[in-house]
């Protein structure tokens, strides 16, 4: 055994994870631990000896680098000792570790050595370590317990606890838990304003690759000074849509400070569990803004749309914002291939999907649309330039009317979403119940619960939605000035097109067909930016065309 020690390298094991700050200060850095073993070895001939380090690496997890290399060389026979400041270096969960010291090791012939456990394997069992193994894990399981009680109380009062700052923010010189806008900012305004004027997260990521940006991970290393780190990125300028949509669906750009989105299962399991959002932790008004809540949430709707890229169905420059106003569901788009003259028409998706027995059509062609929507525009343009204040007047009181008209709407249909929720609740506990008594078959219980199962699923998200968008309209009034100055521009258009709807609509709402007088009238609810739904008190009259 010590013929074999003598030709085989001394590994000198050394582990430091930074929520041992928490409680030992340096008594357990690297430094100090190399120091310790170094002199151990010296004194008593483990020679040669080689360091294995791990910095910054927790004892709960054993996939850390070093210590892998150790191992490795343990099964090429090229280690014949390992030596540890004590057991808690080698790991913290008691299981793993005795494992290692009382069954690996001495199956390969390995003397380990714990310093100030007073454990020596060659000296023979040491019955107290089994138990200083349970103690360790003891102990990371407190230090775990600390380390989120602290973060939780840092997130209670609004202080960044991220280590890396987002993009376009840099942690306050004097106070690291603060976040102020740096030289980035800027271009996250650009990515709002783009995505407002309707460009896509793919078109924003091609734009500043062109700009010769550095994506966030790139930017952050180079801020603090780490250009030349092993882990620099290769594409140091490719924008990826999964990073702009991070970007612009993040509420730290309104100006909050969001925490607790995800977390680990536990100190042993390093799994992340993604919160739901109602479990989030919010504080508002913690640091500068970069964009207004009503244009964050105007892009965070528009970009959860998912639709065909412009490029393969290019004509629908209505994408996204076309509503069934009595469903809720978007419109779907689609070629009219009785009228090849026409650019296509729009239905609603539930009666596509499901039939008249769910929804009505709701039908209305593009060129309807379009014209309808060209001519709504140029009269508030002429409006703003007529008489500015005047029309913002108007326009005030108007959104206002609209606004507590479409609130009370929504909260009827959320009220009887509620209801069904809760009748839904009773009818699962009742089919269980059929189920435990066999009136039911396993078979047909998983059907129906199923099919249940995902009512309430949409039901819940549906009155979360409106609950949310309640909310919003109660905390912002309609920016009436802000429209007016933004339509004002436009005066004397003469054709529309995806970015100039994109930027000043929010939503269209086609109702169903009213045959009066022997024409077809179809009323269209346009909802602009900032002012919601101030269509005229009239129905937009449009006579459809024979096919």
């Amino acid at each position: 055994m010590k013929l074999k020690q003598q030709k085989n390298v001394t590994a000198l094991y050394c582990r430091y994870s930074k929520d041992e700050d928490y409680h030992s200060g340096n008594s357990m850095s690297i430094r100090h631990q190399k120091a310790m073993l170094e002199t151990y070895a010296n004194e008593r001939g483990f020679l040669p000896t080689e360091f294995y380090v791990d910095d910054g690496f927790t004892g709960t997890n054993y996939e850390r680098p070093a210590f892998k290399r150790m191992i490795a060389d343990v099964e090429n026979a090229t280690v014949g000792t390992v030596i540890v400041k004590d057991l808690s270096r080698l790991g913290r969960e008691y299981l793993q570790t005795g494992y290692y010291t009382e069954i690996y090791f001495p199956q390969n012939d390995i003397r380990c050595i714990a310093i100030n456990d007073g454990f020596d394997s060659d000296i023979g069992e040491n019955e107290f370590a089994p138990f200083r193994n349970i103690i360790n894990e003891w102990y990371a399981k407190d230090i775990s317990k600390k380390i989120k009680s602290a973060l939780r109380t840092k997130a209670l009062k609004g202080d960044c606890t991220s280590g890396m700052p987002p993009y376009g923010y840099s942690k306050d010189e004097h106070d690291r838990t603060r976040l102020v806008p740096n030289d980035k900012a800027p271009y996250v305004q650009m990515m709002f304003q783009m995505a407002l004027e309707g460009k896509s997260c793919w078109e924003i990521a091609n734009k500043l690759q062109e700009l010769k940006l550095l994506i966030p991970r790139a930017e952050n290393l180079v801020r603090n000074g780490n250009a030349d780190s092993p882990t620099f990125p290769k594409y140091q300028y490719s924008w990826q849509k999964s990073t702009i949509k991070g970007i612009l669906t993040n509420p730290v750009y309104t100006g909050k400070t969001v925490s607790h989105k995800h977390e680990v299962k536990s100190f042993k399991d390093k799994r992340i569990i993604e919160h739901s959002e109602e479990d989030w932790i919010v504080v508002e008004n913690t640091h500068e803004p970069l964009v207004s809540e009503s244009d964050f949430e105007t892009v965070k709707a528009r970009i959860s749309v998912k639709t065909r890229d412009k490029t393969t169905n290019p004509d629908n420059i209505f994408r996204g914002i076309v509503y069934c106003p009595d469903c809720g569901k978007r419109h779907g788009f689609s070629k009219r291939k009785c009228d090849k003259n026409s650019k296509g028409a729009y239905r609603c998706a539930t009666m596509v999907k499901y039939g008249k027995d769910y929804c009505s059509n709701h039908y209305i062609t593009f060129e309807q649309l379009y014209e309808v929507v060209l001519s709504d525009v140029r009269r508030h343009a002429a409006l703003a330039e007529q008489d500015f204040d005047k029309y913002v007047a108007v326009l005030s009181k108007a959104s206002d009317t609209n606004k507590n008209a479409e609130k009370s709407s929504l909260i009827r249909e959320a009220d009887k979403a509620k209801k069904r929720i809760s009748e839904l609740d009773i009818l699962l506990q009742k089919l269980y119940e059929d189920k435990v008594f066999g009136i039911i078959s396993e078979e047909r219980f998983l059907s129906m619960s199923n099919s249940m199962e995902n009512e309430l699923s949409e039901l819940k998200a549906r009155v979360k939605q409106i609950s949310d968008y309640v909310s919003e309209n109660e905390k912002n009034s309609a920016n009436a000035s802000a429209f007016a100055k933004l339509v004002e521009q436009y005066i004397g258009i003469s054709e529309l097109d995806y970015e100039l709807v994109h930027m000043l609509i929010d939503k269209i709402y086609i109702h169903e067909r009213e045959v009066i007088d022997g024409k077809s009238h179809i009323r269209i609810d346009i909802c602009y930016r900032f002012i919601g739904n101030c269509s005229e008190d009239e129905p937009v009259t449009v006579i459809r065309r024979k096919s």
